[in-house]
Formats: structure tokens, sequence, C-alpha cells
């Protein structure tokens, strides 16, 4: 039969175990991982540019698009179904959304502006 002591330095060890293992996943939690960050100056004759990522399925991305007060648009696809874009986005200022990757494979980022802008990008993975 157990003692209240030893019930005792047993919690008091699985305590002491704990933190040790979590205290510096608190400290230094881990960071985004930055796939793209990109400023990219786009005019009527270039008008859009593209960005190719590889990524697994489930790769949770935050994506960041600025026109820094310009109307920028954004599109997301795999290269094999340019013309079906998973992800939309046309003319406003900013971009902020969270977005999952639905299978495995290389993507195409495309961010383009009707009447130019200077466009920033950014793509983290977390």
């Amino acid at each position: 039969m157990m003692t209240q002591t030893q019930s005792l330095l047993i919690s008091l060890a699985i305590i002491v175990a704990s933190f040790t293992f979590l205290a510096p996943q608190i400290v230094y939690p881990t960071q985004p991982v930055l796939l793209l960050n990109q400023t990219v100056f786009l005019t009527q004759d270039n008008y859009e540019t593209h960005y190719n990522l590889a990524l697994n399925k489930g790769d949770q991305l935050n994506i960041q698009l600025s026109g820094n007060g310009n109307l920028v648009n954004l599109k997301i696809a795999q290269p094999s179904s340019s013309s079906n874009p998973l992800v939309d986005q046309e003319e406003q200022t900013i971009f902020s959304f969270a977005w999952t990757a639905p299978q495995t494979g290389p993507y195409v980022f495309t961010v383009s502006a009707d009447n130019g802008a200077t466009a920033t990008i950014t793509v983290t993975k977390t």
C-alpha cells in the first residue's frame, strides 16, 4: 500500500517532469515557417506575377497580401488546373486569411493588379 508521502513524491515528480518538457515550448514556441515574402511592382505591361510552392496535403497557411493602398488580386491554383483556381480573391487592398492545402503537389500563387500596384505577399506555414 502506498503512503501519503509516497503519493505526494510521485505527484511532485510528475509535475517536475511535465514542467521540464513543457517549459521550453512555452518560453520558445514554435515559429511559423516563412514560405514566401516578396514585394512586386505591377504595371500595366507587367500586371501579374506567379510564385510556385510545393505543399503537402493539410499544410495550414497564413496568407497576407497588401496592395499598399491599390487594388490587387490573388489566385491559388494547381498548375494542371490553372483555369479552375482554388482561391480567387479579387480587387481588395489587403488580404489576410488562413488556407489549407487540399492535396500534396505544386501550387501557383498569382498576384495581379488591373491598374498597377506595389504588392507584398507573405505566406507562412503553421
